[in-house]
């Protein structure tokens, strides 16, 4: 599909496409995703995750959700006022039956024709602000980089192929406020950028009439194409818990994280080999530090220091009370 196709196609908004997305039971059948993925961008697998891994990564996520992290304290980042974000392998063990599923993993190195490692990934509790903080976008275009520093591998015939794969697990039936994407726009080449916005007018209203409400039950998991329009349901009242995982593939862009991540050792002896190498603990480099990365952008609010102030004097009293008893005691 290129531009001129999409413009053709005018006011043609996919009808019943969410039900003939969805793919159930523990083994889908692999031709199936991946002529969806081709098709339409985007495929709804639900019964593919182990239901105790979803149960136990819930529980554990609700303690980290219940209190920021602070001064030592295990808990929440937060990264604006919209949203909470965890880094999904802080849960430990269970979260790699989702994050790192080989079932998953064959399926998107089969579509992408290639090896895959996992890019990125985050856990975030959205907030239904009821208003858009989250436009819709696409993950690629020509030129695509991370950092300036980088030189882009990507271009416009490197853009006709699968350069990533996303994912986002439910951690809860969702409907308002779910993932949405606009179908087919993975074919569309990103020809004027990755924001939406950045487009003219008529070709803004030809994705959005694709954009396609992706509902769906706790443990499911959708994939899609990175490089076509996709975002949450906004505006939405509704607050949404999900896990997003991007997956590079390696020929085009390395064994190359967007940031590391972080593997308890007591859970690494659970891993296979093909696990390890998809989250990175094969050798794999990365391009932003852990410490630079988007979840710290409160250290650069004013916020910030009255927070520090508070942490680096939250046992001061107790200092001085043991100061008065020494002095004392002399």
């Amino acid at each position: 599909m290129n531009k001129d196709t999409l413009i053709k196609n005018k006011h043609n908004k996919p009808s019943n496409i969410l039900n003939k997305s969805i793919i159930e039971g523990k083994k889908p059948d692999i031709q199936e995703v991946v002529k969806l993925l081709h098709e339409q961008g985007f495929v709804i697998l639900r019964g593919v995750l182990p239901q105790s891994s979803i149960d136990k990564v819930i529980k554990r996520a609700a303690d980290f959700l219940s209190q920021p992290s602070v001064a030592g304290v295990w808990g929440y980042f937060r990264a604006d006022h919209q949203k909470k974000v965890l880094l999904p392998t802080f849960l430990g063990e269970p979260v790699y039956d989702l994050i790192a599923n080989e079932q998953i993993i064959d399926l998107i190195e089969i579509y992408m024709g290639a090896e895959c490692i996992l890019a990125e990934t985050n856990l975030k509790a959205d907030r239904g602000m009821n208003y858009i903080y989250f436009p819709m976008h696409s993950d690629f275009s020509v030129g695509w980089r991370k950092t300036k520093q980088e030189t882009s591998p990507v271009t416009s015939n490197l853009m006709q192929k699968p350069l990533g794969v996303g994912a986002a697990i439910y951690l809860h039936d969702t409907s308002e406020g779910a993932f949405t994407y606009c179908e087919g726009t993975h074919n569309l080449g990103s020809p004027y950028g990755q924001r939406l916005a950045e487009y003219p007018e008529d070709m803004q209203k030809d994705i959005i009439a694709r954009k396609v409400r992706l509902d769906g039950k706790k443990g499911d998991i959708i994939l899609f194409d990175d490089r076509g329009f996709h975002g949450p349901d906004h505006p939405s009242k509704k607050d949404r818990t999900v896990i997003l995982v991007d997956y590079f593939r390696t020929d085009v862009f390395g064994y190359n994280q967007v940031t590391p991540l972080p593997i308890w050792s007591c859970d690494i002896n659970s891993l296979s080999k093909k696990q390890l190498r998809v989250l990175g603990a094969a050798g794999a480099t990365f391009t932003v530090p852990f410490d630079d990365y988007k979840w710290s952008k409160i250290r650069k609010t004013n916020s910030f220091r009255v927070i520090k102030f508070l942490v680096d004097n939250a046992f001061y009293l107790k200092h001085l009370r043991m100061k008065v008893r020494a002095s004392l005691l002399k």
